[in-house]
């Protein structure tokens, strides 16, 4: 699944957020992706991509902060 991420001043893990299918088409210009779908490796969350996944996401995106990012996440199942 692909999910947008936000970590600490200490680089762990704050929160995370899984993004619908509808953010594949409009991320496409963005990062790279398989042609299934998925993020390939970890891009940092820039203003055009905070605009994309912002709906998604339930508290307001600081693209200066340094400390968003997207990636796809494999889960089992």
């Amino acid at each position: 699944m692909n999910v947008v991420e936000e970590f600490g001043a200490d680089n762990s893990l704050e929160s995370s957020w899984v993004l619908p299918s509808d953010v594949v088409e409009p991320l496409r210009a963005h990062v790279d992706m398989t042609p299934q779908g998925w993020v390939v490796d970890v891009w940092p969350v820039t203003s055009d991509i905070a605009a994309i996944v912002q709906p998604w996401v339930d508290k307001p995106i600081d693209v200066r902060s340094g400390g968003w990012f997207v990636s796809s996440v494999r889960t089992n199942g």
